[in-house]
């Protein structure tokens, strides 16, 4: 059994400055965002895994039991769950266009199984209806937006366990790498679509979270 590691994931993925998937782009309209410049905000997003209240990207797919008991007392088991950490800033600070606020109305999640991971099993994506209010700058250089979603639920952890136990390639403990990709999608209040993307990577197995 292996212990979980409680560690800080935050990968940030600045989508109108850096780099994605070793592309480079400057500007709106760079890799990884659409439609930004029609609403006038520039978006950088973070993400960080999140389980049990505590900052970590081991994902836990075996339900151990802690104590025999009687009664057994088992292992906590839910979603792995993220937070996103959002920060508008003004393309143009001096223009008079007041930018309006930008509204996520879902995001897909894409599991990618990482070079040392190639004959892990593949995850489903996952897609998710949710609103996060993101209100462009006034007054101030950014604003920013932090909101809870979800990395692995309990029925693609289910799956995960199902497919290594069939015999998936997997290391000690049923444990393999991936990165999540999420891809945010939305409009302003005046209607110009926009997307956005952020990703982390993660570990998936079997990670002891008995208290």
């Amino acid at each position: 059994m292996k212990r979980g590691y409680f560690l800080v994931c935050s990968v940030c993925f600045l989508l109108l400055t850096s780099l994605f998937y070793g592309c480079g782009g400057t500007g709106a309209g760079s890799p990884g965002s659409k439609g930004t410049e029609d609403t006038g905000v520039v978006i950088d997003a973070s993400l960080t895994p999140l389980y049990l209240g505590a900052n970590t990207v081991s994902v836990d797919v075996f339900r151990d039991i802690c104590d025999p008991g009687p009664p057994p007392i088992f292992e906590d088991f839910t979603d792995h769950g993220a937070t996103v950490g959002i920060l508008a800033r003004l393309i143009n600070t001096n223009s008079t266009f007041q930018a309006g606020n930008l509204y996520v109305e879902k995001y897909t999640i894409d599991y990618r199984r990482s070079t040392d991971s190639i004959g892990a099993p593949p995850i489903q994506s996952d897609t998710r209806f949710k609103t996060i209010v993101i209100p462009p700058p006034v007054g101030v250089a950014t604003s920013a937006v932090t909101e809870g979603l979800v990395l692995i639920d309990l029925t693609r952890k289910d799956q995960y366990a199902k497919d290594v136990l069939s015999g998936f390639n997997s290391g000690p403990a049923f444990i393999n790498n991936y990165t999540a990709i999420y891809t945010f999608e939305g409009k302003n209040e005046f209607g110009s679509k926009f997307s956005f993307k952020a990703q982390t990577d993660f570990q998936i197995g079997h990670f002891d979270y008995c208290q």
